[in-house]
């Protein structure tokens, strides 16, 4: 399991961007907190500070899917530069907080176009209301999907003989995640984003139109056709294999069927009543995501700031 650390601004406020952007100005000096993972032949997950990095190298282009924090772009542009000196020409999102849209402002005049779901331009415009123009922009200028999360979209890259497909299942951590998909490399890769948290409790942002069913399903879904030989990136920790979406998936429905089962129940009342022993490899992170408030969000409930 990985430090933990880079978790904790995405997981200590239920308003994600403020936060967020919070986190990113009181990082670490030191930038040089980024390691690459190669996958496949030409797709590679950097990790560093925030979620999750994916990096599609293509005949002459890159493909970057998310970009953590604005304060880290250097680091993250080294990164990169320690795999290809190609462009990056598309710049995905795959949802809108900051830890993976915080580097949006600082690469749009880098990359041909940024990509998201619809509602991932909605939220960043929302949240950029009343600011300083140094605070805006960044924003997808190519999105999939509609603004009902229930309509499911597609949108596939074709470029440099690499094939990428962009996928919306429905709302899970938000109301606009999408995942995304290289079926056609050396070894089939997807990002799923934040719909998948590996070896930790997962956050559904509930504001930000999520829920415990829809990631559910989500996971459901990408396990209904992934192979067994595919490499995962999830939106915080290690990379991962089907076994371990597979454990991911039997948590939620263990969680799922708990709360169901005890509609009465406070989050703290939850969590003293279920089985920690059969989960003891997920990990509670910090204050905001222990288990009571994970209970609490699992029930539809926004737990109290603390």
């Amino acid at each position: 399991m990985r430090a933990t650390a880079p978790l904790l601004g995405l997981l200590l406020a239920t308003a994600p961007l403020a936060a967020h952007v919070k986190h990113a100005r009181n990082s670490q000096a030191d930038q040089k907190i980024h390691r690459v993972e190669k996958l496949a032949d030409n797709v590679y997950c950097i990790f560093g500070n925030g979620g999750n990095i994916g990096l599609v190298v293509t005949d002459q282009h890159a493909v970057l899917i998310d970009d953590q924090f604005d304060k880290l772009l250097p680091g993250l542009r080294e990164a990169v530069k320690s795999v290809t000196d190609k462009p990056i020409k598309y710049l995905i999102n795959t949802h809108h907080h900051g830890d993976h849209t915080g580097g949006n402002r600082g690469l749009e005049g880098q990359v041909v176009a940024i990509l998201a779901h619809r509602n991932v331009r909605k939220h960043l415009l929302e949240a950029q209301k009343g600011k300083p123009a140094d605070q805006q922009g960044g924003l997808p200028e190519l999105t999939v999907g509609e603004e009902d999360p229930r309509v499911k979209a597609r949108m596939d890259i074709h470029l440099g003989g690499v094939e990428m497909h962009l996928l919306h299942y429905q709302a899970g951590h938000t109301d606009g995640d999408i995942m995304v998909g290289i079926p056609g490399a050396s070894v089939p890769v997807i990002h799923m984003g934040d719909l998948f948290f590996n070896g930790t409790i997962p956050y559904i942002d509930l504001k930000g139109g999520g829920n415990l069913t829809g990631m559910l399903e989500n996971v459901e879904h990408v396990l209904g056709f992934v192979p067994d030989t595919a490499k995962i990136i999830p939106g915080h920790g290690p990379v991962a294999t089907k076994k371990d979406l597979t454990r991911f998936r039997d948590f939620l429905k263990a969680v799922q069927a708990h709360v169901k089962a005890h509609p009465k129940m406070s989050g703290q009342e939850l969590d003293a009543a279920f089985d920690h022993t059969a989960w003891a490899d997920v990990k509670a992170i910090g204050d905001f995501l222990s288990y009571a408030n994970f209970f609490e969000i699992a029930a539809g409930r926004v737990p109290a700031r603390r």
